[in-house]
């Protein structure tokens, strides 16, 4: 009777302890946290890059991806991520954070994809106060590898210029962007190549292209490497294929897709 009694209090505390550890978890990431739209730049074609203001409070890992939305006084909720109107139907959608916590600003880099609520999105103007939600980590990033291999294709470029941000001149870093047009972060990063010797950056016109391009990594460092992978969906899962037919563990890759870009 006795053990029964114990079993049972052992119970009980391990659902207790579960609970609060949920329910910390909703109260930290689930908190939503209203942001303000300092401007929206147009870079040509259907690219923008979004710059809004960072909470004080608010922190995140380079690469992460969050929940955003808008809300007008009187009108429709919009997802600035999909741009799909929230009916009460629509579940919310997320985008990832092209900007580290150390930076003074949240930049998020989108297609206007012509529906209307990318209209929408892109064309906010500034003061327009937008809602961003749990926070998560879109690829994660390892503590036992010394050099990173990356891929970005298109905007998925937005997931890389964090991790580069963070890591440059403590990691060996190897970037090709299959760029498709989007340039945004291209000056930037090709700066930082200057100043450091362990980050390589090459731009790519073809799925091609960037194959012959990791494919010297892939002989340089091997499964050394920590291979991360973001961008069109298509792009990412080819190139995953390709690193694992040249002899490229799974567990050695990380991949990001940017399914809200068509």
């Amino acid at each position: 009777m006795k053990r029964g009694k114990k079993m049972l209090v052992i119970i009980i505390s391990f659902i207790v302890a579960i609970s609060l550890i949920s329910w910390g978890l909703i109260a930290y990431l689930g908190r939503s946290q209203t942001l303000e739209v300092k401007s929206v730049e147009s870079l040509g074609g259907d690219i923008y890059l979004i710059h809004m203001t960072k909470p004080e409070s608010m922190t995140w890992k380079a690469g992460s991806y969050a929940n955003i939305s808008l809300t007008q006084s009187g009108q429709n909720t919009y997802d600035a991520v999909s741009g799909a109107t929230y009916d009460g139907k629509e579940k919310s959608r997320w985008l990832t954070i092209a900007s580290n916590p150390d930076e003074n600003e949240i930049l998020i880099l989108t297609h206007n994809s012509g529906s209307p609520y990318k209209k929408n999105f892109t064309s906010l103007p500034t003061g327009s106060k937008v809602k961003i939600n749990w926070v998560g980590a879109g690829l994660p990033l390892p503590y036992d590898k010394e050099v990173l291999v990356c891929f970005a294709s298109d905007v998925g470029i937005a997931a890389i210029r964090p991790i580069i941000r963070e890591r440059v001149g403590k990691y060996e870093i190897s970037l090709s962007h299959l760029n498709k047009g989007v340039t945004a972060f291209d000056e930037e990063i090709s700066e930082l190549t200057k100043s450091y010797t362990n980050l390589t950056y090459e731009n790519a016109d073809s799925i091609s292209k960037s194959k012959e391009q990791l494919k010297k990594s892939i002989d340089k460092y091997g499964n050394t490497a920590m291979y991360l992978l973001s961008g069109q969906k298509d792009d990412v899962g080819a190139m995953k294929i390709f690193l694992t037919e040249n002899g490229i563990d799974k567990k050695n890759i990380k991949t990001e897709y940017f399914r809200g870009l068509k």
